[in-house]
């Protein structure tokens, strides 16, 4: 009697393809690339409140607004990491789409920071 091993076809839904393992991981590296930068650079924009004086009406003259400017970032960043994250490693049918909202997160704060510091 000789032992041969089990081979079995993956379950239906079941991804055990290596292009497919590599997609998940260049879009792992490139989430938290951008959630990093997000992290550590955006709030830096802050900075475009230098300029500001007593009288001044732009957004970013405001404390609220200079806070927002720190904090969003902060607060966004790590969130999104773990949602897309979470994304890339379920096999849950909606988790591919959770690193699109993860992505679509980090550039909604690119463009408030952005609007806010104009």
């Amino acid at each position: 009697m000789t032992l041969t091993p089990d081979i079995q076809p993956p379950r239906a839904g079941q991804h055990n393809d290596s292009t497919s393992t590599a997609a998940k991981l260049v879009g792992g590296a490139i989430l938290w690339l951008f959630a990093a930068v997000t992290f550590c650079v955006l709030p830096l924009s802050t900075m475009a409140s230098d300029g500001c004086n007593e009288g001044d009406t732009q957004l970013i003259c405001s404390i609220g607004a200079q806070q927002a400017v720190v904090f969003i970032p902060m607060l966004t960043a790590p969130t999104a990491a773990a949602l897309g994250t979470w994304g890339l490693c379920s096999r849950r049918a909606i988790a591919p789409f959770a690193w699109i909202a993860a992505m679509l997160l980090l550039m909604g704060t690119w463009a408030a920071v952005g609007e806010i510091t104009r």
